[in-house]
């Protein structure tokens, strides 16, 4: 609030606006006469300090440093009342204190106002936002005349934004960002609606150093800043060049709804409370799933109340965008994305369904585990805890499921070989390793009769005669002419 302004303070608007007849002047200087007689007004400025930020993924006036995308655009309008903005409190000559106190008068230079900004933005690099607004203002309040009868209404075209941003480090998925805007204003307002205070009255520059963060569902982000405009006097209250901030937080409550808080102020370092100022703003935004749309809402209110922070602040937003949503910032289009809220981790399996896959092979070993994230373990008992499928355990070249000896290898050694079990050559099968058999390639006829040897023996006796043809095997013919041919041992009768 500026104070000690004189009561003859005869400016009113022009071009747009309703002017206070000279009669109300007279009536309030010959009402007040001991109040400051003249207080000097130099330069037009603009009241409106709510800066709705363009472009997506931004707080509410706050920026964000995202601009991922490419050749993205967006579209949108914000509309915002601020309820006395700027007030005047006049005084008697020697000031507002004391017994002075009692005479003091608050005029609301600025009562109500109310903008309609057209907002847009173009990303043609993933790196590099444009964006712009047109705002449409209208004021309404006691104007710098002595009468609270009324003496500003008006209507015009503000002051036009046009904003560069580029990020500098970080990107969708990064948890921190950083980035760098300039920005500046062309004067509509001192052409459409003069001595208003819809706008200032010449360009603007400014700077803004961007920095934000993402954990979770929390978001946040820091603007800090300074802008330069033509200096305007009211009363005692310098304004011009000045610092402006502005930080912000946000919850996402569930994946359409976020809540935010945001604070935004200036300073020119004077001494007048009035070219000092802070708001502070809550809002709820919607964004609907499968509508490429975000609508926000909320009220604030100026908590240091320099010109242009007013007593209570509503707003309502709405966003259209035609960027690729990507809310969980794995580079993979919501509208593709079979998890949209959990980032793809991108190990090379089924990485466009946009689903991290913890455990790919399906094997229960996690993937940062598993030596073989992409084949299953075969759990079969041996090595189990590596992830690695074994299809050989003992390796001996047989595979598992035709190996009857899967964890001891197969001695190739002609004998047995494909059955995966070790054992000792035994050329002749006869069950007498070769190194033991006499006869390794003659099998052993196992008859009980020098079986140990490995050879076989196909006359036991000796007598020349088969033991298939013996009918005593073990004892050796007696050849005496008497049945000789049986392979029995006997005596010629006697007669």
């Amino acid at each position: 609030m500026v104070k000690h302004f004189a009561s003859q303070a005869s400016r009113t608007p022009q071009s747009w606006s309703r002017r206070a007849g000279p009669l109300a002047l007279a009536i309030a200087l010959l009402a007040a006469p001991d109040l400051v007689a003249q207080e000097r007004i130099e330069g037009d400025l603009a009241v409106q300090r709510f800066d709705p930020a363009p472009g997506p993924r931004n707080f509410i006036t706050t920026r964000s440093a995202r601009t991922d995308g490419d050749m993205a655009w967006t579209a949108g309008a914000f509309v915002h009342y601020g309820y006395r903005p700027f007030e005047i409190r006049r005084c008697p000559a020697g000031g507002c204190d004391g017994a002075a106190a009692a005479v003091q008068q608050d005029f609301r230079v600025v009562e109500n106002l109310v903008t309609g900004d057209l907002m847009g933005s173009f990303t043609p690099l993933p790196r590099l936002q444009l964006g712009g607004r047109l705002p449409v203002t209208w004021a309404r309040g006691h104007g710098t005349e002595a009468t609270e009868d009324g003496g500003l209404q008006a209507v015009g075209l503000g002051d036009m934004l046009l904003e560069a941003k580029g990020r500098l480090s970080g990107d969708a998925s990064s948890p921190i960002a950083t980035a760098l805007a300039l920005y500046g204003t062309v004067p509509f307002g001192t052409l459409t609606a003069k001595d208003s205070y819809i706008g200032d009255g010449s360009p603007s520059v400014g700077v803004r150093a961007i920095v934000d963060g993402v954990a979770g569902p929390w978001a946040w982000g820091v603007n800090v800043g300074g802008a330069w405009r033509k200096a305007a006097t009211i009363g005692d209250t310098r304004l011009g060049p000045e610092m402006r901030y502005g930080a912000a937080v946000a919850y996402s409550v569930s994946p359409v709804v976020r809540v935010i808080g945001d604070v935004f102020g200036s300073t020119n370092f004077s001494g007048s409370s009035a070219a000092h100022g802070a708001e502070l703003d809550g809002a709820l935004q919607y964004t609907p799933l499968g509508v490429p749309m975000a609508i926000t809402a909320g009220l604030g209110t100026g908590v240091m109340r320099g010109i242009g922070y007013p007593h209570v602040r509503a707003f309502v937003g709405v966003t259209f965008s035609n960027e690729v949503r990507d809310r969980d910032g794995d580079g993979i289009p919501d509208a593709l994305d079979e998890c949209p809220n959990d980032p793809e981790d991108f190990d090379g399996f089924e990485d466009r369904d946009g689903c991290p896959d913890r455990d790919n092979d399906g094997d229960g070993i996690p993937d940062e585990a598993d030596r073989c994230p992409n084949e299953p373990e075969d759990l079969d008992g041996f090595e189990d805890e590596d992830g690695c499928p074994d299809p050989d355990n003992d390796g001996d070249g047989i595979p598992d499921d035709l190996d009857a000896c899967p964890n001891e290898p197969e001695t190739v050694n002609g004998y047995r070989d494909d059955d995966g079990c070790p054992d000792t050559s035994d050329r002749d099968k006869d069950g007498i390793p070769d190194e033991l058999d006499q006869c390794p390639d003659e099998p052993e006829d196992t008859d009980g009769f020098e079986d140990e040897d490995g050879c076989p023996d196909p006359d036991n006796d000796g007598d020349g005669i088969p033991d298939i043809q013996d009918e005593c095997v073990d004892e050796p013919e007696t050849f005496n002419g008497f049945e000789d041919e049986d392979g029995c041992p006997d005596e010629v009768p006697t007669r």
